[in-house]
């Protein structure tokens, strides 16, 4: 029980609801009050002003004249009365009881003798039965008010709750939910499980997308090695063999490119935190010579960086941004010609650096130079952009807080941005 009550809710909701009984009483007691007490003050007070002081004489002639008077006064005001000599003894007692309230009292004389007049509040308003019509009254107040909260709850809770909690379940059998007017929170709520559904119907599109795709692009390379490999059955000179194990084995590389991409797609989306380090422009013109200018002379491409702002900083995750010159060399490579060339630029402008990485080779057709870093696009013959490199590069360059886009330029220009980073103002904000 004290574990119970050490709860911060269980005290919260004890506290809650203590109030709202109190309240409820209180309510009622004030409704009460009016409603039955107040008029029964009022009327006594009334009836005790009217009877003592007009309807009562100050003096009788006999007994009799005064018990007649008070007969009709009883029956006038409902009243009981009681009628007492000066040594006390009852004269005229009307089924008078304790549990009777008193409602005033006084003196009249009959030939030099004095009576005392008592008037009671009849049996219908004794202690007992106030209490019980407040009893009743409360209950009945009770359960106006709980009445109404359960249709006011029922009404704006529970019925909008039990709408969200339907298209949860008819979500399953493909019904989308539909976005409301936003008047409450309930509403919120709604939306957001409709933006919810937008996204997971958007995110179950693209990987209907990229199945499709990996399917289609291999099935190319799959059919050619069905093929080979029946050739290959054949009584084959060993030249042929040789070519077609050769043409079997390029086949099942390309393959195993295509697969790849899709683990490059699975590692983009579980790999979205920065690991963020401050490092010179000349520290990664370093870096980008040291892996690729071998590399690429060996190819007869030339490799050229330029620069005007080697001493500039970036804050950057260093593994990614190599992973975007990578992905963006590595396509280059591909459709440069024989001594081609291959250059990347850096420079600064305003509060960013600008990196372009432009080739000779073939461009992308105006029309779908926004689309090269869609994952797996494939519709240019022009220059065929398959998997997920661009993408991921796009990906990359924009968690980085940058931007990255693709101009056509005598071959293919990949242009990024990202921030400088401006350690002054790290140091004041400090």
């Amino acid at each position: 029980m004290n574990k119970v009550w050490k709860n911060h809710k269980v005290r919260r909701n004890f506290i809650i609801i203590l109030f709202i009984i109190v309240w409820i009483n209180v309510i009622s007691l004030i409704f009460w009050y009016e409603i039955k007490i107040n008029p029964i003050l009022k009327n006594i007070e009334n009836s005790k002003e009217i009877i003592s002081k007009e309807e009562l004489k100050e003096n009788y002639i006999t007994i009799e004249e005064l018990e007649n008077d008070l007969e009709q006064l009883s029956n006038k005001y409902h009243i009981i009365l009681k009628i007492t000599d000066e040594n006390n003894q009852v004269i005229k007692e009307n089924n008078l009881q304790k549990s009777n309230i008193q409602l005033f009292s006084t003196l009249i004389k009959i030939k030099n003798k004095r009576y005392m007049i008592q008037a009671y509040l009849p049996k219908n308003i004794t202690p007992v039965k106030l209490i019980l019509s407040l009893n009743i009254f409360q209950i009945f107040t009770i359960f106006i008010l709980m009445t109404s909260a359960y249709l006011f709850i029922g009404h704006y809770i529970i019925t909008p709750i039990e709408k969200i909690i339907n298209d949860i379940r008819n979500y399953k059998f493909g019904k989308k939910p539909m976005k409301k007017e936003v008047n409450n929170e309930i509403d919120v709520i709604q939306n957001e499980f409709a933006n919810l559904v937008d996204s997971l119907e958007q995110e179950k599109q693209e990987q209907k997308r990229i199945i499709a795709s990996i399917s289609h692009d291999i099935k190319t390379p799959l059919t050619s090695i069905i093929g080979y490999s029946s050739l290959m059955e054949d009584n084959l000179s060993k030249k042929e063999i040789k070519e077609y194990s050769a043409k079997v084995h390029s086949k099942a590389l390309h393959i195993k490119d295509i697969l790849s991409t899709f683990d490059d797609y699975l590692i983009n989306y579980d790999n979205k935190k920065l690991k963020l380090t401050v490092v010179k422009i000349k520290e990664i013109i370093k870096e980008l010579n040291d892996d690729y200018k071998i590399e690429l002379n060996n190819k007869n491409i030339r490799f050229i960086i330029r620069t005007n702002c080697e001493n500039e900083k970036i804050n950057i995750d260093i593994l990614k941004i190599k992973r975007v010159f990578s992905n963006i060399i590595s396509n280059s490579i591909k459709y440069v010609p024989q001594k081609g060339t291959i250059e990347i630029s850096i420079k600064k402008e305003k509060n960013m650096i600008e990196f372009s990485i432009t080739d000779n080779g073939t461009g992308v057709k105006e029309e779908n130079i926004n689309k090269i870093f869609d994952p797996f696009y494939t519709t240019d013959d022009s220059r065929k952009i398959s998997g997920l490199g661009l993408s991921i590069c796009k990906e990359f360059i924009e968690i980085h807080k940058g931007t990255i886009q693709a101009i056509n330029d005598n071959g293919l220009t990949i242009q990024f941005k990202l921030p400088v980073y401006e350690e002054k103002k790290k140091q004041d904000k400090k």
